[in-house]
């Protein structure tokens, strides 16, 4: 099956999205508790027999080098670490870079934001004495210093007080077929098992892992607020922001920027890309049973309303742009609208029955929040001032 993207929402399709409360036996789950225990365990299984996969395990060894650090980075604004995460395993090595960024000036602890970027630390900075990929280690392309400044706003983030991190997606999982013989799988598979056709290990929960590996080194240090934590992604590493929350509960919440299919956009709706063109195009980023629904989208057990549930009791940022039609933005927020069911359970309303919201208004609910920045498929200013703004709305810390 191959046809061109539907862009009319009247033939959006708009099936019905499956319960988040029913149980597959049978039975409603009526409380938090429930939620946690029982209904929780059910659907993230669902995710990783029929989409993502399991994240990798722990390695024996995990280790943190500072390479270089420089106190006065963004014009005095910042304390600037580029850290190397060694890890080890049955002998074998893999590492990835950091590019973190605190504060200059805090009082006590600080909230802190947790990513990955996908052309390179040196490429999310103009900064010219930020470290180059050794072309030995290179994992991809090295792209041009800055080429990406404009995504990450670091010099803003930290004069908010928020502490940044960052690392490339190349450093956990070169983003193509054949790229799980470089990755972090290696770490614990063989050779022969890191083949394109192996797609039990996916690029997905390989980045979510990165996330993980990150919130460790972000607590190492004193000064970060270890209950602050936030994890931010953009297009397909928005779908890893949210399948990371899911999976590192010390995650505080979650921001998915235009994530769209197979992110928070739901794939019972015809609209943008669909399950067909995201598993032929990218099948390394999910597991082969995932094929199966696609065009079959009305069988399958779970929907991405319910990956963002995963993230309950924690907030959840979801963003769109007015001309990414691709990642579906009405349907984006209509996921965000259908998980209040579950926050529900611990005393939130989501964003109860809001409308799609006009551009550049975001609607901030009860732990849930949506938004559609007019412009296209990016991340800009504008999206980290409503960023900024969510978090300061659900967090201890203002």
């Amino acid at each position: 099956m191959n046809q061109d993207p539907n862009y009319e929402e009247a033939k959006a399709g708009n099936l019905p999205l499956p319960p988040l409360l029913e149980r597959p036996q049978g039975g409603l789950v009526t409380t938090a508790t429930e939620w946690n225990n029982i209904r929780r365990r059910e659907i993230r299984s669902y995710f990783v027999r029929l989409m993502y996969g399991e994240l990798p395990p722990r390695p024996e060894t995990i280790r943190f080098e500072l390479r270089r650090e420089r106190s006065g980075a963004l014009d005095g604004a910042a304390l600037r670490r580029e850290v190397r995460i060694h890890l080890g395993n049955r002998g074998r090595e893999h590492f990835i870079d950091a590019l973190w960024y605190l504060p200059t000036r805090n009082a006590g602890k600080v909230p802190a934001i947790v990513g990955l970027n996908f052309k390179g630390n040196h490429a999310c900075s103009h900064e010219p004495d930020l470290l180059l990929p050794d072309p030995a280690h290179a994992r991809g392309p090295v792209a041009a210093r800055g080429e990406q400044e404009h995504r990450w706003c670091f010099k803003s983030l930290v004069e908010n007080g928020f502490s940044v991190i960052t690392a490339a997606r190349e450093d956990l999982f070169p983003d193509r077929a054949d790229g799980r013989a470089e990755s972090v799988w290696r770490l614990f598979h063989h050779e022969a098992e890191l083949t394109p056709a192996n797609r039990d290990l996916t690029a997905i929960s390989a980045w979510s892992y990165g996330i993980t590996l990150l919130v460790d080194l972000l607590l190492s240090d004193p000064a970060i607020d270890g209950t602050n934590i936030w994890v931010h992604g953009h297009s397909r590493l928005g779908k890893t922001a949210l399948w990371a929350a899911a999976n590192d509960l010390r995650l505080a919440g979650a921001i998915s920027n235009d994530s769209g299919c197979c992110g928070a956009a739901p794939s019972r709706r015809n609209f943008g890309e669909t399950l067909e063109t995201i598993t032929r195009v990218f099948p390394w980023w999910f597991t082969e049973r995932l094929d199966a629904y696609a065009g079959r989208e009305a069988e399958l057990p779970f929907d991405q309303h319910h990956l963002l549930a995963l993230v309950t009791p924690r907030p959840v940022l979801v963003a769109s742009a007015t001309e990414d039609l691709w990642a579906d933005p009405r349907g984006e927020f209509l996921s965000a609208r259908a998980a209040g069911e579950v926050y529900r359970l611990f005393g939130s309303n989501g964003i109860g029955d809001a409308e799609f919201p006009p551009p550049d208004q975001p609607v901030f609910g009860d732990a849930v929040g949506y938004y559609r920045r007019t412009g296209k498929h990016d991340v800009t200013p504008a999206d980290w001032e409503f960023v900024m703004r969510f978090i300061r709305r659900n967090s201890m810390w203002k």
